[in-house]
């Protein structure tokens, strides 16, 4: 089987950086505006089962910042991210160069104190989580069970996986 093929310039590494960075100053409007269809109805069923209100009323998050049930919707992804990551270190994480598995998943590497250096020798870090994107409506968008897959075969922490009700 082959592996999958390197890119070193690609939407999901700014996407990612966006989105860990989003993560770090809660701005919800940019953590909803990076993830996939899938990863928002899971986050809006998960928000209906804690508020105790219908699917129905939990459904249509609007991520343009003027939907009051944005943040709460949220909370569980930003507090396992804050948590997988380290609230004290999250900025200092570097992204690696993009994987593609094919043509609609893609997933970067997250690597840990990457401090000042803007390009690193790959036989010098050791990546501690992953974060992968599905591509769809013509951006690549970040996915919680394909994250969760991969990071599962890639033998890492999933930093998406700390969700809790």
């Amino acid at each position: 089987m082959r592996g999958p093929k390197l890119q070193f310039e690609h939407p999901t590494q700014p996407a990612a950086s966006a989105f860990v960075l989003a993560a770090a100053v809660g701005d919800a409007a940019t953590m909803w505006a990076s993830l996939s269809r899938e990863t928002r109805g899971l986050l809006e069923g998960l928000y209906a089962a804690r508020a105790g209100v219908s699917l129905g009323v939990a459904a249509g998050v609007v991520g343009d910042g003027a939907d009051a049930r944005l943040g709460a919707v949220l909370v569980p992804l930003r507090a396992s991210v804050l948590e997988a990551l380290g609230a004290e270190k999250i900025s200092g994480y570097g992204v690696s160069n993009a994987r593609l598995v094919d043509r609609h998943l893609a997933y970067v590497l997250l690597l840990p104190d990457f401090g000042e250096e803007r390009v690193v020798e790959q036989e010098s870090w050791k990546p501690s989580h992953l974060l992968a994107f599905v591509y769809e409506s013509r951006e690549w968008l970040l996915d919680l069970a394909k994250t969760a897959e991969l990071s599962a075969e890639a033998e890492l922490p999933d930093p998406l996986g700390g969700i809790r009700r």
